[in-house]
């Protein structure tokens, strides 16, 4: 059965005179021995022996009550992340990369190229079949010219090597006419067919050539780039290169938990602890309509520097509860038995005893005092 509350103080107060006795004890004998030692003789009659007999509170270390700030916070992991960055994939699978031509470091602007894929003789194929599309695009425009000297060609035949114009001349000078028309009309057919196709043809050319070189869509620092990619079969849609702006950017935490311990436009202190940005910063919520499984938050002060580097990681401190001015003590000296907090005190023969307390905020480092105890009584911190 579980103690109650008298019978948890009378065993604690046997355990501690049980100690005495045993401290009281060991006093006796070393007083004999010491003795023994000086009736033998291995000890000069000059030579006193001193026995400890100071008092009890020597012991321990006494710690007063004071009124001080009880402050509860919890740390959370930020990390630096840029507010623009170009992720580089492959938009086709199974070709070689052929070269790569930023490393890891360098700066970069819109237009630069950055990978090329195998393109084979995708170039030469392009350059022939724009000629061939111009080509027959010019065919074609002259066609409407050679159809319409046929025609009159064949009107003046008609016309002239014809004395007397009978019925049958005339049919037969129409059927002419509609021959020559069908003859263009298949050629005009042929030619733009071909047209088609070859423009169709060009385009997927096209597309497969630019698909094989890669420019930069911005202006920023290349941040990483695979290992051994020079070489390498390309897979579609995998991310082989990013490049950010590292000008501008935010912090961004992940602990959707304590969102509601925020307020938009309050600062909150943040510490880098390592690199060339280490220092202590005050950031603000940033964007916390849209808030979700990501927090985000805006430098508003901290120490002057380059710039923080893309990936570094910052504590922010978050203060949960606090209580200004009040009675506390350090939380090293409070303890509890079955949930119950207490303090060890001296009475008023130096002897160690329990004194049972109630407890406020249990901060970092102090725990709010609300009664049993008052400003300057002293406590034993063991």
């Amino acid at each position: 059965m579980p103690h109650t509350d008298n019978e948890q103080i009378h065993i604690l107060q046997n355990r501690l005179k049980r100690t005495r006795k045993h401290r009281k004890g060991f006093r006796l004998l070393l007083c004999a021995c010491l003795l023994l030692l000086t009736a033998c003789g291995k000890v000069e009659e000059e030579k006193m022996v001193v026995v400890d007999n100071s008092p009890e509170e020597a012991l321990y270390a006494l710690i007063p009550v004071t009124r001080e700030d009880v402050v509860l916070t919890r740390s959370l992991n930020a990390i630096w992340v840029q507010d623009e960055e170009q992720k580089v994939s492959f938009p086709v699978g199974g070709k070689k990369v052929t070269r790569v031509h930023v490393r890891q470091g360098d700066s970069v602007k819109p237009g630069d190229l950055l990978v090329e894929l195998s393109s084979s003789n995708l170039q030469e194929e392009i350059d022939q079949l724009e000629y061939r599309i111009k080509k027959n695009q010019l065919s074609l425009g002259y066609l409407d010219t050679a159809e319409q000297f046929e025609r009159a060609d064949a009107y003046n035949n008609f016309v002239y090597n014809t004395k007397e114009i009978k019925d049958e001349d005339v049919e037969q000078y129409e059927k002419k006419e509609d021959a020559i028309s069908e003859s263009y009309r298949y050629q005009r057919e042929d030619l733009s067919d071909e047209i088609e196709f070859d423009q169709k043809k060009l385009a997927h050319l096209k597309a497969d050539i630019t698909g094989s070189r890669i420019y930069s869509t911005m202006t920023g620092t290349v941040y990483s780039v695979a290992t051994d990619l020079e070489g390498s079969t390309s897979r579609k849609d995998e991310v082989v290169m990013t490049i950010v702006d590292g000008s501008t950017g935010h912090f961004e935490m992940k602990e959707p938990d304590v969102i509601s311990s925020f307020q938009e436009d309050v600062p909150v202190p943040l510490n880098i602890f390592y690199g060339s940005a280490a220092g202590s910063y005050e950031v603000i919520p940033l964007h916390m309509d849209s808030w979700g499984e990501v927090q985000q938050f805006a430098i508003e002060s901290g120490p002057d520097n380059d710039g923080i580097d893309v990936g570094t990681t910052a504590t922010i401190t978050l203060t949960l509860d606090r209580r200004d001015r009040v009675l506390s003590l350090p939380s090293g000296t409070v303890y509890r038995a079955d949930g119950k907090p207490y303090v060890y005190v001296l009475d008023q023969n130096g002897f160690r005893q329990i004194n049972w307390i109630t407890t406020g905020l249990v901060g970092d480092d102090r725990t709010e005092i609300l009664s049993g105890l008052a400003e300057g009584d002293q406590v034993v911190k063991q």
